[in-house]
């Protein structure tokens, strides 16, 4: 740990959440996950959370909710002035409420403020692989996130590889930027949803399940995951993959691509899935694929080991600090690689309960009490930067 500063340890922290609302992924999983773990790792921590209306309702249905302060104001968190508000007036809130930190966990915040100010920064994909469909919001982030990033005390992210294209990306010196792991994602706290009734309901069929939970954006290179289908379906007779995600205008040209090379009932797009749906449909898979062109993390990757459930990844960016030895790994920018992993995790018996007998241990390596403490380490460096 780093000194503790001369005022005293770390006692009122305040969490700049006011985009949250359900359905958001793998960011929402952080703020569900990190929270509850950062009052277990201190417990006299007084914590506050500036939310939104959807924010607050959400937050309200944890088992924690009561442990914290859920901070509404009529100013933050309305869809078009949300990144005006959070570079002015959350300043201005979180001044007056005497905070030592301010934490904002989705790339932006106040560009002064009198807590220290740790920004949390994924990834900058939408530097690197802008999504088409979210352009102008791309556009909004480059004007506004690089000055915030170099005016905030302290800058998180989840990985080395996501450290190193920030510092370069933003131009935020690398020492003010801690890598910080996540947690192994969320956990098979509910019921899952039998496997019958998911392939009758969804019309899986009868063959092996290939899972991959993934938003449906450019970067993600599902459309080559689509393109390996085809060529697993000539060896796998009945395999089908599964993609859960919110819709976006990318899964119509998707679902043409697939019917084009003749496999549209091998590829199902369910749309957002609930917490059991989500449950079975790991437990039906026979692996999980992750083909993104980069990740700022990969919780899919923990996930699904948490589950013992063998994967298949990209070997870009992130992913193989998250994966380390425990999955099969492809170039992402190859379509007949992406096939033959899929095809030997589904058919080679003995590799994939190896991956599972590993995926095991590596899951257990990633814990929210480790990234409560190491994210915890950061809020003292920020302090001492006053």
């Amino acid at each position: 740990m780093p000194p503790v500063p001369a005022d005293g340890p770390l006692r009122r922290l305040a969490m700049n959440a006011v985009f949250l609302q359900s359905r958001m992924g793998g960011i929402e999983t952080y703020v569900r996950s990190l929270l509850p773990a950062l009052l277990e790792a201190q417990p006299t921590l007084d914590v506050s959370v500036f939310v939104n209306r959807a924010g607050r309702e959400l937050l309200l249905r944890e088992p924690w909710a009561e442990s914290v302060r859920l901070l509404t104001n009529p100013l933050l968190g309305r869809r078009y002035t949300r990144a005006l508000t959070e570079l002015t007036v959350l300043g201005m809130l979180a001044s007056r409420g005497r905070f030592d930190v301010l934490h904002s966990v989705a790339l932006t915040g106040p560009l002064r403020t009198r807590p220290a100010h740790v920004l949390t920064v994924g990834d900058v994909t939408w530097i690197r692989h802008p999504d088409p469909a979210e352009q102008q919001t791309a556009r909004l982030w480059r004007v506004l996130v690089p000055p915030v990033a170099r005016r905030a005390d302290r800058v998180l992210t989840y990985s080395e590889a996501s450290r190193a294209e920030v510092a370069q990306d933003l131009r935020v010196p690398a020492e003010r930027i801690d890598a910080v792991p996540l947690g192994p994602g969320k956990p098979p706290s509910v019921e899952p949803t039998p496997e019958a009734e998911l392939r009758s309901r969804l019309g899986l069929g009868e063959g092996p399940v290939v899972l991959a939970v993934s938003a449906l954006k450019a970067h993600k290179n599902v459309g080559r995951l689509v393109e390996a289908m085809a060529l697993v379906r000539r060896g796998i007779e009945g395999a089908v993959l599964v993609v859960p995600a919110n819709p976006t205008p990318l899964q119509a040209e998707l679902e043409g691509l697939a019917g084009t090379l003749g496999v549209r009932s091998a590829v199902v797009f369910p749309g957002w899935v609930g917490d059991e749906d989500l449950e079975g449909l790991y437990r039906a898979a026979g692996c999980v694929v992750l083909p993104s062109l980069r990740e700022g993390f990969g919780l899919p990757l923990l996930e699904a080991m948490r589950r013992e459930v063998p994967v298949a990844c990209s070997d870009a960016s992130a992913m193989p600090e998250v994966g380390g030895e425990a999955v099969l790994y492809f170039d992402p920018l190859s379509v007949e690689g992406i096939a033959s992993s899929v095809t030997s995790l589904l058919t080679d018996e003995a590799l994939a309960r190896r991956l599972v007998e590993r995926g095991r241990e590596r899951s257990r390596s990633f814990t929210w009490r480790r990234t409560a403490e190491e994210t915890i380490e950061s809020y003292e460096r920020a302090r001492l930067a006053r």
